[in-house]
């Protein structure tokens, strides 16, 4: 007697989801392709002593110069290195490369290292900052390392815990006296690891593996007004992925304090096994979020317009097609506007990131 009443509810809950599903577009990359002038940077060299080329591109965050020209900041993360570029038109020039970390600890890092790993494999390294995600805010760009384990050795890497910031000029130049390196504009601060673990709902996934305990990764990054966003791969619960928000004056304020506060929480709807893979910032102040996979699941790579101060859910603009067959290994990883209606795209596993354009009606 009770099956009808559950049936019907349910009936109704698909209802509600399904047109939206089934009405939204899939979005293929425009047909003109981007003109690389020479390879983006990797670490290390090939068997025949080679420079590596770029196939880990995971975040790009760009200064509007006008006129079709853009200087921008990328990351991939191996290294321990960013790489400006200048885009103009349909052309993407490498431009120079910066230090975000060295070799080990600098001692002028804000907050205060983290004492001891929480990961599966208590081994700690030094190695590189797992660079995942870039955003601009004038005058600085800021980079952050995933803050998560190691994704195949389940290790602690320090140097993933750090979030950087390179002060720059108008022009997206780093913002350094005569005859200073580009480093001289580098801050770096261990407090973003602080916030996470002490945030709500998600912080419980701090330090945990990624793939057997849905632990925490950043993989997107934003900064509007005062606050930071961090917007996490992991954990995915029930059908939401989480934004960290923590104000940025407090990251990098001075002195060696750990963070204290809490920082606030934001869940968004993005749909079961999903998380947040890029973030960029709208001019409107709203976010561009590009969703996949929280770990391997068979979830599509989606775009949605979020309101990180409103109260209204996110708005599906459309999922992002698969690549054709020789290049369908390639993962979209980062995101950033190159105009009103289009969205510049950057895939992990394809050589220099194989940057598409993609028109997306609804950005409008």
């Amino acid at each position: 007697m009770h099956s009808l009443p559950c049936l019907a509810t349910l009936l109704s809950a698909l209802l509600a989801v399904t047109p939206t599903m089934a009405s939204e577009p899939i979005l293929q990359p425009d047909p003109e392709r981007y003109e690389l002038v020479d390879d983006l940077w990797a670490p290390g060299r090939d068997e025949a002593g080679r420079k590596n080329v770029a196939e880990d591109i995971s975040g790009i965050a760009c200064i509007d110069l006008g006129g079709g020209q853009r200087r921008c900041l990328l990351v991939n993360d191996e290294g321990g290195k960013a790489q400006f570029v200048a885009i103009e038109g349909n052309r993407i020039a490498p431009k120079k490369r910066v230090d975000l970390i060295g070799e080990g600890p600098n001692p002028e890092t804000l907050g205060r290292q983290p004492k001891g790993p929480g990961c599966p494999d208590a081994r700690q390294k030094f190695k590189e900052l797992d660079g995942e995600g870039v955003a601009y805010a004038a005058p600085y760009f800021y980079v952050t390392g995933s803050h998560g384990c190691g994704r195949r050795s389940q290790a602690f890497t320090l140097s993933a815990m750090l979030l950087a910031r390179l002060r720059v000029t108008a022009e997206g130049k780093p913002d350094v006296g005569e005859g200073e390196a580009p480093e001289a504009a580098v801050e770096t601060t261990w407090r973003l690891g602080d916030a996470l673990a002490r945030a709500p709902i998600v912080g419980d996934h701090f330090l945990k593996d990624l793939t057997t305990a849905n632990g925490l990764n950043i993989e997107g990054l934003a900064v509007i007004g005062p606050d930071l966003y961090a917007g996490l791969r992991a954990p995915s619960l029930r059908g939401k992925a989480f934004l960290v928000v923590v104000p940025v004056d407090v990251l990098f304020a001075a002195g060696h304090e750990h963070y204290t506060g809490t920082p606030r929480v934001i869940p968004i709807e993005v749909g079961e096994g999903a998380g947040i893979r890029d973030l960029t910032v709208m001019p409107d102040g709203h976010l561009l979020v590009l969703t996949g996979p929280a770990q391997f699941q068979d979830v599509p790579y989606r775009l949605f317009r979020f309101d990180p101060k409103g109260t209204d859910g996110p708005v599906a603009l459309g999922r992002l097609a698969p690549l054709d067959e020789s290049e369908s290994r390639g993962k979209p990883e980062a995101i950033t506007l190159v105009g009103p209606d289009r969205v510049l795209v950057f895939f992990d596993s394809l050589k220099n990131g194989a940057p598409r354009r993609y028109t997306v009606p609804g950005l409008r």
